[in-house]
């Protein structure tokens, strides 16, 4: 059997006490030192003449030799990476992730402006999402306010590049809020023309315009289509007083006919199907529940319609 391992102590001369009854097997080893810090004793290990476990003739036989042979060729393996070192380089490797971008702020509701005009009443006006003039000009008929109208289609009007509304300059009464426009072109245009001035558009007299007209506004519309169809190609009928003038309306590109489902959608439905049958480009479309002088679900209704009127240039 091997000797119980013994200590000796470098301080005093003296030798703790040790559980004899503890026998180590060991290897053939080099002295080994090993330094306790914070300790009271320091010890010499000593593990000299060990042999093999018990009953294992060719390693007590070959242990002197087999340590050499062990150890010649031997190498310590460094420990591997513990995970969390592994996690710390991947981060430091990995660039920081940008921030996330902000969402994108909400598009202040269409508003509209109250602009003057030189010799005239102020003209009502959306201005466009892409800052451009304004292309569309709203026509009001009888005792209306072009504020008012063009409110209730405001964001659409805004998609579309902006428009401006006109006031009649004829009194309604003695109101202040409401005014009549007349059915006369050479009365009315130059004040369109002053209307789009004043929003911004450099030639008025020959940049080309889509007509809104509602009720007698829309006889006016017909009569300016005629006169000019090149610069009034486009243009929007709501709830004319009488059938359409289809004569009037030959050279338009596109026209849309509008009424409330409770005014005349027979009258302006018909029109658009006369139109169709002469070869001018038209359609028919309904707002919900209203009744004449009325505009309900506006946006929705006029996106509809600009959609239409804009698919003239690929027909």
């Amino acid at each position: 059997r091997c000797a119980p391992l013994r200590f000796a102590s470098l301080r005093g001369g003296r030798e703790p006490a040790v559980d004899t009854s503890l026998s180590v097997t060991l290897r053939p080893a080099r002295p080994t030192y090993v330094m306790m810090a914070h300790a009271r004793w320091l010890w010499l290990v000593l593990g000299s003449a060990a042999c093999a476990p018990a009953g294992d003739a060719g390693a007590r036989a070959g242990a002197a030799g087999g340590w050499a042979a062990e150890h010649a060729t031997a190498r310590p393996t460094p420990p591997p990476a513990t995970a969390g070192a592994s996690v710390a380089a991947s981060r430091a490797a990995t660039p920081p992730l940008p921030p996330p971008a902000a969402p994108p702020a909400e598009a202040a509701p269409a508003t509209v402006e109250r602009l003057d005009v030189p010799h005239d009443l102020p003209l009502s006006f959306v201005r466009g999402a892409d800052g451009k003039p304004p292309h569309i000009v709203f026509l009001p008929g009888i005792c209306s306010n072009a504020w008012a109208y063009l409110a209730s289609f405001s964001a659409s009007a805004r998609a579309q590049g902006g428009a401006v509304a006109i006031d009649g300059d004829r009194p309604c009464g003695d109101s202040r809020d409401f005014h009549s426009i007349t059915a006369d072109p050479n009365h009315e245009e130059p004040r369109i023309e002053a209307a789009l001035r004043r929003a911004g558009v450099e030639s008025p007299e020959s940049t080309p315009v889509t007509l809104v007209g509602y009720s007698l506004g829309a006889i006016l519309a017909e009569k300016l289509v005629q006169r000019s169809p090149e610069r009034y190609s486009r243009v929007v009928l709501m709830g004319s007083p009488r059938d359409l003038e289809l004569s009037r309306l030959r050279g338009a590109k596109a026209v849309a006919t509008m009424s409330c489902s409770l005014d005349v959608p027979g009258r302006m439905k018909k029109g658009a199907q006369s139109l169709g049958r002469i070869g001018v480009r038209a359609a028919y479309f309904e707002m919900p529940g209203c009744t004449h002088g009325n505009i309900a679900d506006g946006d929705r209704v006029f996106d509809e319609v600009f959609a239409f009127l804009a698919g003239s240039d690929a027909s």
